[in-house]
């Protein structure tokens, strides 16, 4: 009687582990999918629309890595915010948010920003764009290898 409830105790935590996985996976292919990934931040600046402007990102120093400093410039928002901050996150996996706060310098906006490492081979991030607390709309998506 033991072996049998040892058996199907096996069968059930097998199948549980296995549909967790599988939605696991689903997830994340669904959220990949929805990333717009057009322009390779690692080696170029890239630019976006936005209200009939092309706005540019750049990371320096190139190509991007996990843990170390990295330089974002945001450039063509003519220092139109007061409070004007980026928040980073996983669109692959979660991996929190990642905040920095860009200083205005005219037709440019900087500041410094670390993104996390992670046991993915690529991770997909979001760039986003706040004023403040408040969501511009202003993003751009970039992939970080590893």
């Amino acid at each position: 009687m033991k072996n049998i409830l040892y058996v199907l105790s096996a069968i059930i935590v097998g199948a549980l582990f296995a549909f967790i996985i599988n939605s696991y996976n689903d997830q994340t292919q669904k959220i990949s999918a929805d990333s717009n990934i057009t322009c390779d931040l690692n080696t170029q600046n890239c630019n976006i629309s936005y209200k009939g402007k092309e706005i540019g990102f750049s990371f320096y120093p190139r190509p991007l890595e996990a843990m170390v400093p990295l330089t974002l410039k945001v450039e063509e928002l003519n220092g139109q915010y007061k409070n004007l901050n980026a928040r980073i996150y996983g669109l692959n996996m979660d991996m929190g948010t990642i905040k920095a706060n860009l200083e205005n310098r005219g037709n440019l906006y900087i500041g410094t920003v670390v993104l996390s490492s992670c046991v993915v081979e690529v991770m997909n991030y979001r760039l986003e764009l706040y004023d403040g607390d408040k969501q511009l709309g202003i993003y751009i998506d970039f992939n970080l290898k590893s």
